[in-house]
């Protein structure tokens, strides 16, 4: 078994990894330096008073201007990386205004004919927190600083990522409390559970249900937004929330950059990212985004991966936007299930005690390879009025992928097999094409009432089809658990014992609205709504007998509705109570023996929290406390689709991020969760659900010297610890899979070269202390392992 150091012992361990770098943290006056500095803004269009207060929020600007200038002007938003006087160009570009920036820090807006001084513009510290991102513009209907949102929220930005060497999702994901990562069916797909509720389809591309049934690639993230708890203008979601990825956009500005990255365990791969304007123009951008992978891991699996991102950007002056995005990725990489557990007698189980490195394939390629190709157009128009836009977005994704695997069926004498020998099948799926197309169309803006209103309405239209072949060959017996190579195994896929083809269709309609309003200066309410009408449409055929069975769970329709109150009870502080309700279809499912048609499931969840931050916006820290439930739930039982009762989760979260010094960062998070299964299902009832552990925690911090005088200017270092308690590996709790915590180190130099291009190179461990964990389960022979010491480096070239 693995050993098992407690987080009591982990937080000393790290507190004298980051004690040399907070005795040397320099307190800097950036001051008017501010003002010359470039930094990544994603502004979304809107009234030009608005975006010019969001636009100053992230400079560190403070920011007052007479109504009369910005009244009933619109400014396209900004996207892309610009000075504060760059900036501020772009964002008043067609507005008859323009700016100036004088040498004691005193911003002036100008019309054309005529001066106004703004009194109280100064600039206060530094820019935005290293790790710290306000927004999650494509998360909201309405986009709004995290502050005023009343849900809990966590964004992951890219320097995060990049600081940490983030190689997969699972790497961002950490950083959240209450979310772990399940096994992802042999680690080839994503797969989270957020407060204790599992969902392998919960990611969302810029707002859109991306449906992608592989991983998917780091190289154009920008930022990874975790939305906790169900949100009723979504609808249909898992009730423990979504994680949404906001993809890299074109910019005006022109960055490019070269990566390369890899470890001691085989790891390579190489990232290009190119942007700017096409030619000379003022109107149109590209984004080109690319990654090419050929990598090993500590268990000899094999990643061979190539992903091509292009983008296009056109801003018009009167604020029209179009984006077209296309992505490619070509994924092949093994289906890894991990290690096995065996029988010890009155229901229990263990896992085996061998090297990390073991595999049961008995020498099949366990390989799955996928072909993702995805498109996004998004068109926004302002219209007359200058307070309202359209919003529209139209996406299609195909997926094809096949699949060959071995995995264990049994072991040893519960299973009627001598003590510690296997029994092993060959499956593969074959001719598998996931298709999703979506469409959305929202009209945005203010309604200048006595209570100001801001509202997000719309209609979308959501079609998911998938159809695939799946074919299993017979019990193969032979090997053992301590030696499973001495059998190898026959591929029998051309002569199957079960062969069957499915086809099935999810079709839904919504309308949905969600409405801003400011009841004072200080309390606003938040009103969700959507209506949804939706089909399932299902074929199954046995390929041996050619029985066919046929189902159509004809037209469903649900209401979910939310509320959100957020009262500022200080300049500093802000307190929230929200409620909202969600559903998931699950209309037909589908076991070894029967199929049964299942009411939606149902979800709801109650949060109340808090939000502060300082007033030099140095710290920010959030708090939560909710209660979920889901009813309706399919448990699978042997195999066979059982309904039961449903899952209650009740917990608590607390983030802070943190810049208490200029080049030191801090982010930290734990959460607290009871999580119980609620079931018909007596081997079930009052269990924590499979995966799920009771508390989670996790911090990094790191020290970027940025004193132009200092000598050591350039050079980053960082350290970060994470925790899980212990979770069971089913949910009979027949074994658990241990708790874990894990150290991970590196550090970091920028070295300049002329003319603003510079290199970056890393080097770094994880799993500092070689901790013997596994990451999750996927059942009695599918025990997910996590990685040994790890040295890895980095080299990056920005020009």
């Amino acid at each position: 078994m693995p050993s098992q150091p407690t987080l009591r012992r982990a937080w000393p361990l790290l507190g004298a990894l980051l004690l040399p770098l907070t005795a040397t943290a320099q307190n800097n006056d950036t001051g008017s330096s501010a003002l010359a500095a470039t930094r990544a803004y994603a502004i979304p269009a809107g009234p030009l008073g608005q975006v010019l207060s969001r636009f100053a929020s992230e400079s560190g600007l403070m920011f007052s201007a007479a109504a009369t200038l910005t009244e009933g002007k619109r400014s396209p938003g900004l996207r892309g990386e610009y000075s504060v006087e760059e900036g501020l160009a772009r964002l008043l570009q067609g507005s008859g205004l323009r700016h100036r920036l004088t040498g004691d820090g005193t911003l002036t807006l100008e019309r054309q004919e005529q001066t106004h001084a703004l009194q109280a513009v100064s600039v206060t510290g530094t820019a935005q927190a290293r790790y710290e991102s306000r927004y999650a513009d494509s998360s909201l209907r309405l986009p709004k600083n995290l502050a005023d949102t009343p849900r809990s929220i966590d964004v992951i930005p890219e320097q995060l990522m990049l600081d940490q060497q983030a190689r997969e999702m699972a790497d961002a994901f950490r950083m959240s409390p209450n979310i772990v990562v399940g096994d992802g069916y042999g680690n080839t797909r994503e797969h989270t559970l957020i407060r204790g509720f599992n969902r392998n389809d919960n990611i969302y591309r810029n707002g859109i249900p991306a449906s992608n049934a592989s991983r998917i690639d780091p190289a154009t993230i920008d930022n990874v937004q975790i939305i906790k708890g169900p949100v009723a203008d979504i609808g249909r979601m898992s009730p423990g929330g979504i994680v949404n990825i906001e993809t890299k956009q074109p910019r005006f500005q022109r960055g490019h950059s070269l990566a390369m990255t890899f470890d001691e365990h085989g790891q390579r791969r190489g990232v290009i990212d190119l942007t700017g304007p096409v030619g000379d123009s003022q109107n149109l951008a590209y984004r080109v985004t690319g990654a090419v992978e050929d990598s090993e891991t500590f268990r000899d699996t094999n990643v061979d991966r190539r992903f091509l991102s292009s983008s296009l950007l056109w801003q018009g002056d009167s604020g029209v936007r179009v984006g077209l995005n296309h992505e490619y990725t070509r994924d092949r990489r093994d289906i890894d299930r991990g290690l096995i557990t065996v029988a010890t007698g009155n229901s229990k189980r263990r896992i085996v005690d061998v090297p990390r490195d073991t595999r049961y394939d008995g020498g099949i390629p366990n390989e799955r390879d996928s072909e993702v190709h995805l498109g996004e157009l998004s068109v926004i128009i302002p219209l007359a009025n200058p307070a309202w836009e359209i919003d529209n977005t139209l996406f299609y994704s195909q997926e094809d992928n096949d699949d060959l695997r071995a995995e264990v069926a049994a072991a040893g004498p519960d299973s009627g097999l001598p003590d510690g020998t296997l029994a092993r099948r060959v499956i593969s799926n074959q001719d598998q094409k996931i298709v999703h197309k979506f469409f959305r169309s929202q009209l945005v803006g203010d309604i200048g009432t006595v209570i100001p209103v801001r509202l997000a309405t719309g209609v979308e239209y959501r079609e998911f089809h998938q159809e695939w072949k799946n074919f299993s060959g017979a019990p193969q017996v032979g090997g053992t658990v301590q030696d499973p190579d001495s059998f190898t195994l026959v591929n029998d896929i051309g002569t199957p014992v079960n062969a069957q083809s499915f086809d099935v269709t999810l079709t839904s309609y919504g309308v949905f609205s969600a409405t801003d309003f400011s009841l004072t200066d200080t309390l606003t309410l938040d009103i969700g709504l959507r209506y949804e009408r939706f089909e399932n449409d299902y074929h199954h055929e046995n390929l041996l007998t050619n029985e066919t069975r046929d189902l159509d769970s004809g037209h469903n329709n649900k209401l979910t509705k939310g509320a959100g109150l957020v009262w500022k009870a200080t300049p500093a502080l802000n307190l929230y109570l929200s409620y909202a309700d969600t559903f998931e279809p699950q209309n037909i499912y589908t076991g070894n023996q029967q199929v049964i048609q299942q009411d939606p499931s149902e979800g709801r969840q109650v949060e109340a929290g808090a939000k502060w931050h300082s007033e030099d916006n140095r710290y920010f820290i959030t708090a939560a406390v909710f209660d979920l439930r889901e009813n309706d739930v399919v448990e699978t039982v042997n195999g066979e689709p059982v309904p039961t009762g449903g899952i209650t989760s009740q917990g608590l979260e607390l983030t802070v991020t943190a810049n208490p010094v200029t080049g030191f960062n801090l982010r930290a998070g734990v959460g607290v969760l009871d999580a119980e299964i609620d079931s018909d299902n007596t081997a079930t009832d009052g269990n924590r659900p499979r995966n799920v552990p009771k508390t989670t925690a996790s911090l990094w911090a790191s020290y970027e010297f940025q004193n132009a005088e200092n000598i050591l200017k350039g050079l980053g270092m960082g350290g970060g610890i994470t925790y899980a308690s212990n979770r069971y590996g089913d949910n009979t709790h027949s074994f658990d899979i241990g708790d874990y915590t894990v150290l991970d180190a590196g550090v970091w130099y920028y070295l300049p070269l002329h003319s603003g291009e510079r290199w970056r190179f890393d080097l770094g461990v994880k799993n500092l202390t070689d901790e013997e964990y596994y990451t999750a389960s996927g059942g009695n022979y599918r025990i997910s392992v996590g990685a040994p010491r790890t040295v890895f480096g980095g080299v990056k070239l920005e020009f």
